[in-house]
């Protein structure tokens, strides 16, 4: 069996989500769907990181196992892009000498978008949340000091997610930046949880319009059994990259 790594990228907007499921189109099924039409053999494919419905993709890994080997990778990857839909496309296709635990993710990087003007954004549309009322970097950057120090993040996923009784600790770090109307909120962590980033961005938004309070969010870290506001919308939220320790070539 030969391993090889796909680097995925992907506008997430007509997809619900990586992860393949019957009936619904998912960037797992599609590519799947075109594999099977271009290998002659048995495969198999999985996906390193899944990202919800509406989310979107510059890097994502696809590990395939396949009985035999793929010969000329840049060609198959050039038949593979030109059969893709334009809204998914392989950016990179390797042979692995051996093959990697996923799970020994060493860090992931998620990026939020924001446009925060009174006037509708003209660019970028598909990418970002349009906010119109007034954000507070400060009150911003004092909301994340507060949330990137929490070890728990039971707070901020859904009640389906909380019924698995999977763990939910976490360690991440959060970053701004600011460029005129746009503001970038930048995730690093090793584990995020379902729902966990675009659940943040939403407390965060609201503490940073003056909706909740500083202490009010301290009380909800500490309350709140499950994530009760309207997460913010999946078209702001990108997988940027995922870093792993090594990788054998």
């Amino acid at each position: 069996m030969q391993i090889y790594n796909l680097v995925v990228e992907y506008n997430g907007k007509n997809f619900y989500g990586s992860q393949i499921q019957s009936s619904l189109r998912t960037v797992e099924g599609v590519l799947k769907n075109v594999l099977s039409k271009l290998l002659k053999k048995k495969f198999e494919l999985y996906f390193v990181s899944r990202t919800d419905t509406g989310v979107h993709c510059l890097y994502n890994i696809a590990k395939l196992y396949y009985e035999d080997e793929i010969k000329n990778l840049k060609n198959f990857l050039e038949k593979l892009n030109f059969v893709l839909p334009e809204d998914l496309q392989v950016k990179k296709i390797f042979k692995l000498k051996k093959d990697f635990n996923t799970r020994k993710v060493k860090y992931k990087i998620y990026q939020y978008n924001i446009y925060n003007s009174i006037n509708k954004p003209t660019l970028y549309k598909e990418y970002l949340w349009w906010i119109k009322e007034k954000l507070s970097l400060t009150l911003l950057k004092k909301a994340a000091k507060i949330v990137s120090s929490q070890k728990n993040f039971r707070f901020a996923t859904t009640s389906d997610f909380i019924k698995t009784k999977k763990s939910t600790k976490c360690k991440i770090e959060i970053k701004f930046s600011k460029t005129q109307e746009f503001i970038k909120i930048i995730f690093k962590g090793k584990k995020f949880l379902h729902r966990m980033l675009r659940n943040l961005v939403s407390l965060l938004v609201n503490v940073a319009i003056g909706k909740i309070s500083i202490d009010e969010l301290k009380n909800i870290i500490s309350s709140w059994g499950y994530f009760k506001l309207t997460p913010a919308p999946a078209k702001g939220l990108i997988l940027l990259k995922i870093v792993f320790d090594k990788i054998k070539k």
